[in-house]
């Protein structure tokens, strides 16, 4: 009985518990099946403009896009193979912190957004649709 003690009291229970940075991580990227990269770009550019993000910077090369939204919200997507036909986006979305007085501490900038459903529900649920229209319009 007291083996079992010794080893319940030494077992590490952080070890499933995602670091900061690793549930950022897990936060901001999805997988998703397409044909080829440039069909997930598409994608991604009719998703942002859909949400009325302008885009700012779009680098197919580096399957990279950057967009801003109202001049508050602005999001970097990059797109990497992980599998044949298979893909990870990840979307960081900053918004602006702007001086709003006395209680501000004068801090003017961009934070990043940690809200999981801000990624789902303004980014990835979207996407997926998008991307399944597009899909949809290659094979008909």
């Amino acid at each position: 009985m007291s083996l079992l003690l010794c080893v319940t009291a030494c077992a590490d229970n952080n070890a499933s518990t995602p670091t900061p940075a690793s549930q950022k991580r897990i936060n901001q990227t999805r997988s998703f099946n397409a044909p080829n990269q440039n069909i997930l770009l598409q994608a991604v550019l009719a998703t942002l403009q859909d949400q009325g993000y302008n885009i700012v910077r779009a680098n197919s090369n580096n399957a990279e896009i950057t967009a801003q939204r109202d001049g508050d919200i602005l999001i970097s997507v990059i797109v990497y193979p992980t599998g044949k036909q298979q893909f990870s986006v990840r979307a960081n979305a900053q918004h602006f912190v702007g001086n709003s007085g006395f209680f501000s501490n004068n801090q003017t900038g961009y934070e990043v957004i940690m809200d999981p459903i801000f990624y789902q529900k303004e980014f990835f649920d979207p996407l997926s649709k998008s991307l399944f229209l597009q899909k949809e319009n290659l094979s008909n």
